[in-house]
C-alpha cells in the first residue's frame, strides 16, 4: 500500500509553515532594528521554534480509523521474530572490576 499524496506532503507543509513564520519574524526584526545580524538570528530562532511546536502538535493528533487499519495491516505484514531466536547478549568477562571497587583480588 502506498501513501497518498497528501500524506507524503504533510512534512513539507510543516516546514513551509515554519519558513513563513520565520520570514515574517525576520522582516519584522529587520524593519524595526535595521540590524541584519539580529534579524538572521531571530529568523533562525523562529524557524526552529515553529518547527518544533508544529511537529509536536502533529504528533498529538489521534489517527483516524483508516490510519489505524493501515497501521495494523503493516504490522501484520511485517516479519515476526521467531520465538526461539536467541537474543544478542553483551559479552561479559568474569575478571573485570569497576574503577571504584575496593574488593581485593583472590590469589590462587
Amino acid at each position: 500500500m502506498t501513501a497518498s499524496r497528501r500524506d507524503r506532503m504533510r512534512p513539507f507543509e510543516v516546514i513551509g509553515i515554519a519558513v513563513i513564520v520565520a520570514v515574517f519574524t525576520g522582516i519584522v526584526v529587520i524593519s524595526t532594528t535595521r540590524n541584519l545580524t539580529m534579524a538572521a538570528i531571530w529568523l533562525g530562532v523562529a524557524f526552529i521554534a515553529m518547527l518544533v511546536i508544529s511537529a509536536t502538535v502533529v504528533l498529538m493528533i489521534r489517527p483516524r480509523k483508516e490510519e489505524l487499519a493501515d497501521i495494523e495491516e503493516l504490522r501484520a505484514a511485517a516479519p515476526a521474530k521467531a520465538p526461539g531466536a536467541p537474543a544478542k547478549k553483551k559479552p561479559t568477562t568474569p575478571h573485570t572490576r569497576s574503577a571504584g571497587s575496593a574488593a581485593p583480588e583472590k590469589k590462587k
